[in-house]
């Protein structure tokens, strides 16, 4: 167990930083003009896409960058602002209510995808295939936080040194985390996956999109039909 533990905390998540940015390159570089999200905002326009979509949106970002800064703040930084057990309980609840939001929200277009005719027929095997992986992802986020109710302050604590010490190559840093819940273990793992495929899917116009105008404000695009579906 000790060498499964070391494969997926230890060395999987350099892996995954290096598959991430090597699709990131080859999309932005080398095969820029393949990134597009196909929109089905126009084959069917109703309440699910409405609410679905800014819901699960939002809610994801705000899951995302709660991720972001919860693992990788240090714990001095933090200990500055608030005690750390008051971290603890922000996390639950924020996380928590960010989590429902955005798993409300991909319910309904998952709805929409299936009961749609015209919709369903546009979507390819990738299109759930994403979906589902993200679907189980927020499932076992809030299964984690669940767990996190119950559990000791050092419990909690035990991934933000995990997380940390993968930023500063340690090679022990998955010790943290070895006696950890088999939930919090599927959930960074299913993470991590979601992380190497990412720039190899439609999720990628995430990056691309909010680069584009910045990047390519002076430029006069062609009148692509592609060119309006991210």
């Amino acid at each position: 167990m000790d060498f499964v533990n070391n494969l997926f905390f230890g060395y999987l998540p350099y892996i995954a930083v290096a598959v991430f940015f090597v699709g990131v390159i080859y999309h932005c570089i080398v095969s820029d003009k393949t990134i597009h999200a196909t929109s089905t905002i126009f084959l069917k326009k109703d309440g699910l896409m409405k609410w679905g979509s800014p819901m699960f949106h939002f809610g994801i970002i705000i899951v995302f960058f709660g991720h972001l800064f919860g693992l990788f703040t240090p714990m001095f930084i933090v200990e500055w602002f608030m005690p750390l057990e008051t971290k603890r309980i922000l996390a639950i609840i924020i996380g928590l209510a960010a989590a429902a939001v955005a798993l409300a929200g991909l319910l309904m277009l998952l709805v929409r995808r299936f009961s749609s005719t015209r919709v369903a027929k546009t979507s390819s095997f990738q299109d759930y295939f994403i979906v589902i992986l993200i679907l189980v992802q927020i499932c076992l986020g809030i299964s984690s936080t669940i767990i996190t109710t119950r559990s000791s302050l050092a419990d909690y604590l035990a991934f933000d040194e995990w997380a940390q010490g993968m930023v500063w190559f340690q090679p022990d840093a998955w010790k943290y985390i070895l006696e950890s819940n088999i939930v919090y273990k599927l959930h960074i793992v299913n993470g991590l996956f979601i992380f190497m495929i990412f720039p190899y899917t439609k999720l990628m116009h995430m990056i691309r999109l909010p680069l584009r105008y910045p990047l390519e404000r002076n430029k006069i695009f062609p009148s692509d039909p592609q060119s309006t579906k991210i």
